[in-house]
C-alpha cells in the first residue's frame, strides 16, 4: 500500500525563478513571465534550475536553500498513530485534516485498520471493547475503546508543507527504524518532481543510490 496519495505540487517553476530575485535590480514581471514559458516542462536545461542546485549545496538551514520554501506539496498521508505524532514535531508540515479516532473508532473495521506488526490478540481484544460499547453507548465504555487503541492502527490525512520541509523530514528519516518512514522518503523521491536531484546538489544522496 503507498503512502503518499493524491498528491499536488504548487508553485515549482515560479520558485526556481525567484530563487535569483536576491541578484536583481529591477524586478519586471514580463520578464519572469518568458522565464516562466521556458521553463515549462524543460527545466533541467534552463539556468533558474542550475542556480538552485548551486544554492542547495549550502546547508538546509543556512538561508539559501530558502527558496525552496516556495514549492508548495499538498497530499494525503497514510500513516499509523506511532508515526503520526513523530510527523507533528514539524513546524512547517501543517496537518489540514485527517481521519479521527475520536470520532469514529466505534465504526472502523478494526480487522483491516492496523498494519502487520500489530499483535492480532491486541486487535481481537479491541474489537471486543468496541462490541461492548456499541451495546452499552457508556462513556466510560468509549473511552476504554479509544484508549486501548494501539500505535498501528493506520489513518489517512491532509497535509500541506514544502520542498525545504520535505528534504529536512527526508534527510532524518529516510534511515528512520519504522518502516513507514522509510517508505515514506522513498516516494517523496519518486514522486516528487526534481526532489531526487535537490538531495543530490545537498550532498544528502548520491547519484548511485537512486533506484
Amino acid at each position: 500500500m503507498e503512502i503518499i496519495s493524491h498528491l499536488r505540487v504548487y508553485d515549482l517553476e515560479e520558485t526556481l525563478i525567484a530563487s535569483g530575485y536576491a541578484m536583481i535590480e529591477d524586478y519586471q514581471e514580463e520578464i519572469v513571465l518568458q522565464q516562466l514559458n521556458s521553463l515549462k516542462g524543460n527545466a533541467k536545461e534552463s539556468h533558474p534550475y542550475r542556480r538552485a542546485l548551486k544554492l542547495l549545496r549550502a546547508p538546509l538551514n543556512s538561508g539559501h536553500c530558502s527558496f525552496a520554501k516556495g514549492i508548495v506539496v499538498n497530499m494525503d498521508i497514510t500513516f499509523t498513530n506511532k508515526a503520526w505524532i513523530e510527523f507533528q514535531r514539524y513546524h512547517f508540515a501543517d496537518i489540514i485534516t485527517g481521519m479521527s479516532t475520536m470520532h469514529r473508532i466505534s465504526q472502523f473495521d478494526l480487522k483491516s485498520a492496523f498494519n502487520d506488526y500489530t499483535d492480532p490478540l491486541i486487535i481481537e481484544r479491541l474489537e471486543e471493547l468496541q462490541k461492548h460499547y456499541q451495546q452499552t453507548k457508556s462513556k466510560e465504555d468509549y473511552l476504554k475503546l479509544l484508549y486501548s487503541t494501539p500505535a498501528g492502527l493506520k489513518m489517512t490525512g491532509r497535509i500541506t508543507t514544502n520542498y525545504l520541509q520535505l528534504m529536512n523530514i527526508w534527510s532524518q528519516r529516510h534511515h528512520h527504524r519504522l518502516p513507514e518512514w522509510r517508505q515514506f522518503c522513498q516516494e517523496l523521491q519518486e514522486k516528487l518532481p526534481l526532489f531526487e536531484e535537490f538531495l543530490v546538489a545537498n550532498g544528502q544522496l548520491h547519484v548511485d543510490e537512486i533506484k
